[in-house]
């Protein structure tokens, strides 16, 4: 009996070691215009297909998608790189004309 004990730690090791490879990565930030908050606007990323965030009355955004690396998001036709580590990164843009140029 006392071999259960030891094999149910060593299961819930690996499982926390699996669950920490596929957490969440997450970007979040502000986006302005002319020093503005950009309100409710639509953002995609081409790493998370068919899913969409929109800026709140502040121009924030957060976005925590199972992915880590370099990805495109687009306001409308005007796209930044940003890059999704496994640790909670800002990324706060200006909209200048038919760029989104990092703050």
């Amino acid at each position: 009996m006392a071999r259960f004990p030891l094999l149910s730690v060593v299961f819930a090791i690996a499982l926390l070691t699996l669950a920490a490879d596929v957490s969440a990565a997450t970007i979040y930030g502000t986006i302005f215009r002319n020093n503005q908050p950009v309100q409710n606007a639509q953002l995609t990323f081409d790493c998370w297909r068919g899913n969409v965030v929109n800026t709140d009355a502040r121009g924030s955004y957060r976005v925590s998608i199972n992915f880590t690396g370099r990805c495109t998001m687009a306001l409308g036709k005007v796209t930044a790189l940003v890059i999704f580590y496994p640790e909670p990164t800002r990324f706060d843009f200006d909209l200048v004309g038919d760029q989104l140029k990092r703050r």
